[in-house]
């Protein structure tokens, strides 16, 4: 078991197989679910649904789905991430394929917002958990390439589907969507078990043996021997047996394996030698400080330590399991949930305010995703075709950035929570500048910089829990933020379509959307102000 526990991710090797299995899937799935509001345009107008219906399709699509997540860390414990994203994946096409069927409010709600929504939670959860076991050192860079090629869907894919719905319809066009999703299944299929690549970790320099030259260790409590080429055994003048060195050094563990008496003798008086008497002293291989006398003093069972070490163990495994099933026992059905869902992480402040933060962020990232092309038809009264050159340039931006952006960290040796907190306040700036622009060249501009920031966002949102929680943790701290993600998302969403149809245009949402961003900046700052000072009290108090 310790060679296991000591074992650390490849960073690397097959790992960047997993990154291009990621990035498959993100391709096919995450520019789809951020792009149907094209699709439903056409869609809900056919059907007739209202603002709010259609606004609910949208958002319960992806709350429902992170609500389930929540389940997400016990069912990845269970059936691991390879299993998971099979299983989403054909969710996902078997929504979409639904979906291009639906006629009514509550066959979309059905196909759709839950059983598509499924899909991508479970997808999404289980690449995310392959690549981080993958990448340690190098995670920011692995999730920076992933997403860098996930960023040419969000190029291609509106053009895509824009052609698709000009040529057939939104139906059949929905029908191809779905099919093409199934290019997420032939991405779970490249994943792995991370433990058939883990290796030993880099040794360092200072835990070499010292006299590595001769390749013998001088090890007090235990003996462990090494069989070095003959011709640097005789450089030494030692007694060489069937071309093995028996060393002078020895534990009388190693009598155990020894019949012959010569070698016997050789080991208990390491003095005698048929060959030439020992080297002057300068040129001594064995100095005055090692010892070469055994004692025998402690060692009265030698011969049986093995027999009692087995012993040992068993009875300690025994208490150990006893004690277990007293504490299983004893705990109620309450600290079980617990247990279960790790939700042991809600005692820890930071990870809260973490939380609650990403959710309040990401949720209104997630919105304005969304509701970007109904902004952009009901705000600026675009024509399908021109929102769709406006996705291709936000696009376009975004994927250079997320390949940009892990370099740009490296450089200001900023920690992730850092560099997503700043590109959180250039996005309200930026938004905030919507509001303001009424001609297609002044937006295809406000389009260049809301990819920058959302290419920055993207690769760090990734990176901000992973880079605080362990490894082992990860998936139940995900599943809580993809619930605590589904809880906001739909709340607001929700609200988002009321005050819509209240106010007969989206420029207040976008306003709250802004505000609802900077609660999040706030709670952040404080944080850091808080351990800012609390470090600076700190020294100066140990300074006194």
């Amino acid at each position: 078991m310790a060679n296991k526990v000591n074992k650390v991710p490849p960073d690397g090797g097959y790992g960047w197989v997993v990154t291009f299995a990621y990035a498959l899937n993100n391709v096919v799935v995450l520019p789809l679910i951020a792009g149907f509001g094209l699709v439903f345009q056409e869609a809900f107008e056919e059907t007739g649904l209202t603002a709010t219906q259609g606004t609910l399709v949208i958002t319960l699509n992806h709350g429902f789905g992170m609500l389930l997540s929540f389940f997400g860390g016990p069912t990845l414990r269970r059936w691991g991430y390879r299993k998971v994203a099979v299983f989403g994946a054909l969710m996902i096409s078997s929504g979409l394929i639904l979906t291009s069927a639906a006629s009514n409010f509550w066959i979309f709600i059905i196909s759709y917002s839950i059983i598509n929504s499924m899909g991508v939670a479970a997808v999404m959860a289980a690449f995310t958990l392959a690549i981080n076991s993958y990448f340690k050192d190098k995670r920011g860079r692995a999730i920076g390439v992933g997403m860098s090629i996930t960023g040419l869907g969000t190029i291609f894919m509106p053009m895509v589907m824009s052609a698709l719905m000009y040529s057939y319809g939104w139906r059949y066009a929905v029908l191809i969507l779905g099919a093409i999703c199934l290019h997420s299944l032939s991405a779970a299929f490249l994943l792995r078990p991370v433990k058939w690549y883990l290796k030993d970790p880099p040794v360092l320099e200072e835990m070499l043996p010292l006299n590595k030259e001769h390749r013998v260790e001088l090890i007090t409590t235990s003996f462990k021997q090494t069989v070095p080429d003959v011709d640097s055994l005789r450089k030494l003048g030692e007694p060489v047996e069937n071309d093995v060195q028996y060393p002078k050094s020895l534990s009388m563990r190693s009598l155990r394996n020894t019949t012959s008496i010569q070698t016997r003798n050789a080991i208990s008086h390491p003095d005698i030698s048929k060959k030439s008497p020992d080297p002057p002293l300068s040129e001594a291989r064995y100095k005055w400080w090692e010892s070469q006398e055994i004692n025998l003093g402690s060692s009265i069972n030698i011969f049986h330590e093995e027999d009692t070490i087995k012993r040992i163990k068993a009875k300690q495994n025994d208490v150990s399991d006893v004690t277990i099933e007293k504490n299983m026992k004893s705990k109620t059905l309450f600290g079980r949930f617990i247990d279960f869902f790790d939700l042991t992480l809600l005692s820890d402040p930071i990870f809260v305010n973490i939380l609650f933060g990403l959710s309040m962020a990401s949720c209104v990232e997630t919105n304005f995703s969304l509701l970007l092309p109904i902004i952009l038809k009901d705000l600026l009264k675009f024509e399908t075709g021109d929102i769709a050159k406006i996705m291709a340039v936000i696009g376009f931006s975004d994927t250079l950035f997320r390949f940009v952006s892990p370099f740009i960290g490296e450089w200001c040796h900023k920690p992730p929570r850092v560099m997503y907190l700043v590109s959180l306040i250039v996005i309200i700036i930026i938004r905030s500048l919507m509001l303001f622009t009424t001609s297609f060249t002044g937006m295809l501009f406000v389009a260049i910089a809301i990819g920058i920031t959302k290419g920055v966002r993207t690769v760090y949102m990734n990176i901000v829990i992973p880079s605080y929680v362990p490894l082992e943790r990860l998936p139940f701290a995900s599943g809580i933020q993809m619930f605590f993600n589904g809880i906001v998302i739909i709340t607001l969403g929700s609200l988002l379509g009321r005050i819509r149809e209240a106010s007969g245009t989206y420029r207040i949402p976008i306003i709250v959307l802004n505000f609802v961003t900077f609660a999040t900046v706030m709670l952040w700052s404080i944080e850091f102000l808080y351990f800012k000072l609390k470090k600076k009290n700190s020294e100066e108090t140990i300074d006194a």
